[in-house]
């Protein structure tokens, strides 16, 4: 077995156990590592077989390498961690390497386990004015999803690029801070003029429950070449999966669990309509299916059989 991808797996593992306790108000410990994707989760007496499966191949040597230097220092943290970063091109990793180890070393500090915060991520957009006339911004990016509430306050006809941008925050408030900042850039534009507009990113982040010596950090992003996007790319995926996860024959379980892992928020998530177009008799010896949205847990399907 990849010790990495163990312990990784591992700590996606112990994000479920920590979910299904505080959810149906019981206690559920990793009572055996069958293999790099497969651990056997206990509730008392009940036992089940938990299979963890990223819906990415690879991820980024680029990331890796924050990830491990992060990792040299992990005897200061108490519990593990997992950093759902966006998919950020090599340039952006290269030249914000140290600014990502330090805020994410500080964003975990004092990050209890089974608690969920998102680290707040400088990034650096260009906001440029083309007319006088008009209220509309012209948006790339995760940005553009929000480009209704930018537009509102501008006044005149506005291009922004916010490729780098890959992630906007949960929560409204933080919202605001980040449509002010460009409304008020947009006030010192004239026509033809351009400027660098420095606004946060939010990286979700769980902390998890530790085994002891293995407290680890893990950045659950993607290689660049992986489209979470892409339904017929899912698709294949999620037959493979089901494949390996049907194959398992594990004696004295009272259950299959299956763990998906996706990076992408929930509101960009295919999976669901992905799972809509597959036989269902593919997946209907698994007892319960879950899904990480950059760090939110959901189920998406739960068989009547399963107790918990």
């Amino acid at each position: 077995m990849n010790d990495n991808i163990t312990i990784n797996n591992e700590n996606f593992a112990h994000l479920i156990t920590d979910w299904l306790g505080a959810k149906f108000f019981k206690t559920f410990k990793i009572k055996e590592v069958k293999s790099e994707t497969d651990f056997i989760i206990a509730q008392r007496e009940k036992k089940f077989l938990l299979s963890v499966y990223p819906l990415w191949d690879n991820r980024d040597e680029h990331i890796i390498k924050i990830e491990n230097t992060l990792n040299e220092n992990i005897k200061q943290y108490e519990n593990s961690n997992i950093v759902w970063m966006p998919e950020k091109s090599h340039k952006f990793i290269d030249e914000n390497k140290n600014t990502i180890i330090e805020k994410i070393g500080r964003g975990i500090k004092g990050l209890k386990y089974g608690e969920y915060r998102e680290i707040r991520m400088p990034i650096e957009i260009t906001l440029s004015k083309t007319e006088d006339s008009g209220s509309y911004v012209a948006i790339n990016g995760a940005l553009s999803k929000i480009w209704t509430k930018i537009s509102s306050g501008v006044q005149g006809v506005f291009q922004l690029d916010g490729a780098n941008y890959g992630r906007l925050p949960s929560e409204l408030a933080e919202e605001k801070i980040i449509i002010d900042r460009i409304q008020e850039a947009s006030k010192l534009l004239n026509v033809g003029e351009a400027s660098f507009v420095t606004i946060d990113e939010y990286w979700p982040v769980n902390s998890v429950t530790f085994t002891k010596n293995k407290q680890r950090i893990t950045i659950a992003t993607p290689a660049q070449n992986i489209d979470l996007n892409s339904g017929p790319e899912i698709r294949k995926k999620l037959r493979i999966i089901f494949n390996d996860v049907n194959k398992n024959q594990i004696n004295n379980i009272d259950g299959k669990i299956l763990l998906l892992l996706n990076s992408k928020n929930k509101h960009d998530d295919v999976v669901i309509s992905s799972l809509k177009s597959i036989n269902p008799g593919i997946f209907e010896n698994i007892d319960m299916i879950l899904i990480v949205n950059a760090g939110m847990i959901s189920i998406i399907k739960k068989s009547d059989a399963i107790n918990l």
